[in-house]
């Protein structure tokens, strides 16, 4: 029996329960908002031996790390990686949208993928449009509207680890351009 046949899409993203916590290296993790309670979890299991961590958020620890601005997280994180060591591991927590935005910039900066832990939680992800090319943010239905062409999407569960989003196409053939026929 096939993964399709057993109701399991073998594109979409599995994410451990429990992270791997490795006792070499250097880590980094960065946290959409580090007062969740997966980021706390997260952190203390991370700092737990000692090891040297680097906490980046995006908001929620009102520390030095919290950055606020998506930008300056984007950049802060590229200026660790890019002196990063041979074996440095990063962590990942926030939603879908947040956690693969950071994975391909990773993943761009040289870090293997499995090098990257992610770590899941909230509900707002990426779609794709088959049609137009437009990505946008969604929650967790399964039908949306595009909001580059207007053409009414079926949320597949087929997910691009490239884009970091789920592929949205035409839900209404008799309207694939998301204009009313006569």
């Amino acid at each position: 029996m096939s993964v399709e046949a057993a109701g399991v899409m073998r594109s979409k993203p599995v994410y451990a329960a429990v992270p791997t916590v490795l006792s070499t290296g250097r880590r980094l993790l960065v946290t959409q908002d580090a007062s969740l309670a997966e980021a706390v979890d997260l952190h203390g299991q991370l700092s737990a031996d000692g090891q040297t961590l680097e906490l980046l958020s995006l908001r929620g620890s009102g520390g030095v790390h919290d950055h606020g601005d998506p930008q300056r997280l984007e950049m802060r994180l590229l200026t660790l990686l890019s002196a990063a060591p041979v074996g440095t591991r990063l962590y990942v927590c926030g939603d879908e949208s947040f956690v693969w935005r950071i994975y391909r910039l990773a993943r761009h900066s040289g870090l293997l993928a499995e090098e990257i832990e992610l770590v899941k939680t909230g509900s707002r992800r990426e779609l794709y449009c088959v049609h137009c090319a437009t990505q946008q943010s969604i929650g967790s239905e399964g039908e949306v509207t595009c909001s580059g062409c207007g053409v009414r999407l079926l949320v597949r569960e087929h997910f691009s680890r490239r884009l970091g989003a789920y592929m949205g196409v035409c839900l209404d053939p008799d309207q694939p351009h998301g204009e009313g026929r006569p």
